[in-house]
């Protein structure tokens, strides 16, 4: 059982993009199905930190309150791999619940 969450984040400051990461984890407890997987897709435009914006680590139950902490699929099988989706950096996501198991993940750079 998955439910798929999918969003593109306005590209906007630091601030509004953590208010819009809070409103993606409210949304995801009012939807998500009892023993559900999410998986959370999308462009967030975290341009002010890339991974370490204040978003991406309230996604990730790092930085306030979110019930349904996620992790970054193309870490979780790529920890120090070039992770760019945009130049300078990783604005791009698909997130999945934590310990979801990652058998593969990659960027493609071929079709750009």
């Amino acid at each position: 059982l998955v439910d798929h969450f999918n969003t593109h984040l306005c590209v906007c400051d630091e601030g509004t993009l953590q208010r819009s990461a809070r409103r993606l984890g409210e949304v995801i407890s009012m939807h998500r199905r009892p023993g559900s997987v999410v998986i959370l897709t999308g462009d967030f435009n975290v341009f002010g930190g890339f991974e370490n914006s204040q978003a991406l680590r309230y996604l990730r139950g790092e930085y306030g309150d979110n019930p349904n902490p996620l992790e970054d699929t193309f870490r979780v099988f790529s920890p120090s791999g070039n992770g760019e989706t945009f130049p300078g950096g990783k604005i791009d996501y698909i997130m999945a619940d934590i310990g979801t198991p990652v058998y593969a993940s990659w960027i493609d750079r071929e079709t750009v």
